[in-house]
């Protein structure tokens, strides 16, 4: 009896014990977590929390992440963002830009920081490397893009779709339907850049507007690979293989089943071409440019380098147009007088084309779907890269609407003597 006794008070004696350090423990991470929070009060910037920093007030706002950036950085030029395994520093004072992005860009790479984050989509691509691998890409890409096949090229493909946008708009007017602007122009700008990237057809843009695993991939990939600057727990989903990492391995199956396919049977059709010494085969999109260049030796251009190169153009080409489209047509329609002086400079533009080419321009009626169409499509056709140029109301409309919003608002470098840089700015 007096041994049971003994026991229990024991067990009793170490489960208040047991009780006692689990309760100094609380105790002790409340008043740390009070303590670090107190010391904040006239701190500016985000609010952190011990372990895990912004990273809270970052997913709290992720779906309005840059007006969120905006408020700190209307009070500060330069705002720090801790993070649990990384800190990001924003800054929008213009000589810190500059001396970032321009005086000293060698000094501030994307770093590894950012590579690990998005080389599952962009792998070895222009976006995505420093260094000796990024100055050969930009020349290259620089290169081709003022070939002239590639820049008529370029132009035939947005006229083609715009004017299928051109369609779907005047039959959505004239049914009074109420459509998605940027869902159009998102649409739009993937089919003419992968038509000028693969030199594919994907036809997201067709008038009934199907759905593309392809573009659904696409978008998908792009949304989670953004995701994991925020959230601290993206490497261990992706070892477990569970939520948006399990998705985004899905996701890169298609966009990778897609973008190898179209790779090798474009170099089994150039190949074919140049057996039979067949010229009218000869393809003149960005995937087609960079095979060639693929077969000399020393270029060093895999099948795994050929991918990220064209989708590395794709994003480039996709997101950044679409946006910058719909903030202008909303700037357009906002603003009336400059839709005015925008329509007077395209109306003088096509009567000036026309007569540049002899051509009689067709009369329409709006009424008349066939007739504005077919003054739509002739229109298009007095388009040309060079003339564009002519149309100086236009680009400065263009211009200013990316000066209010930016197509790409934020640029990531992650190098380790950021601090040290700025503080030799002295901002």
């Amino acid at each position: 009896m007096k041994e049971e006794m003994g026991v229990s008070l024991l067990s009793s004696s170490s489960e208040g014990s047991y009780n006692m350090g689990i309760l100094m423990i609380a105790c002790l991470a409340l008043s740390w977590i009070f303590i670090h929070r107190c010391n904040q009060r006239n701190k500016k910037g985000p609010k952190t929390w011990p372990i895990v920093g912004a990273a809270i007030e970052q997913l709290v706002n992720y779906d309005r992440m840059h007006d969120w950036l905006v408020e700190y950085l209307s009070e500060l030029k330069t705002v720090v963002v801790p993070m649990p395994f990384t800190t990001y520093t924003y800054i929008s004072d213009p000589a810190n830009v500059e001396h970032v992005l321009k005086t000293n860009f060698a000094n501030y790479p994307k770093g590894e920081t950012y590579h690990s984050y998005m080389e599952v989509l962009l792998g070895e691509g222009i976006f995505n490397v420093d260094g000796e691998l990024w100055r050969k890409q930009r020349k290259t890409a620089s290169f081709e893009f003022a070939s002239k096949n590639l820049r008529d090229f370029s132009t035939r493909v947005f006229r083609e779709y715009s004017l299928k946008l051109s369609s779907i708009l005047t039959h959505a007017s004239s049914n009074n339907k109420e459509i998605d602007m940027q869902e159009l122009f998102m649409r739009m700008t993937l089919d003419s850049i992968c038509k000028v990237g693969f030199g594919v057809e994907i036809g997201t843009l067709a008038p009934n507007l199907p759905d593309n695993c392809f573009a659904q991939a696409f978008d998908t990939a792009n949304i989670i690979v953004t995701l994991r600057f925020i959230d601290p727990l993206w490497k261990i989903k992706r070892i477990l293989n569970v939520g948006s990492e399990a998705l985004l391995d899905k996701s890169i199956k298609i966009i990778d089943d897609f973008t190898y396919s179209v790779i090798y049977r474009r170099k089994a059709e150039m190949e074919e071409a140049r057996k039979t010494n067949n010229n009218n085969k000869v393809k003149h999109d960005i995937l087609s440019r960079f095979i060639e260049l693929g077969e000399d030796p020393e270029s060093h251009l895999t099948d795994k380098s050929l991918r990220d190169v064209v989708l590395n153009f794709v994003i480039a080409g996709r997101d950044t147009t679409a946006t910058t489209l719909s903030w202008a047509i909303y700037m357009i329609m906002t603003h009336n007088h400059v839709a005015e002086k925008l329509y007077d400079e395209l109306k003088a533009f096509e009567e000036e084309r026309a007569k540049e080419e002899n051509v009689t321009l067709h009369q329409f009626d709006l009424n008349d779907l066939e007739s504005f169409t077919e003054r739509a499509v002739q229109y298009a056709g007095l388009l040309t890269y060079d003339s564009l140029g002519k149309l100086y109301y236009l680009h400065a409309v263009i211009t200013e609407t990316l000066r209010l919003y930016p197509a790409v608002p934020q640029v990531c470098h992650f190098p380790s003597n950021i601090h040290r840089g700025l503080n030799a700015v002295g901002k």
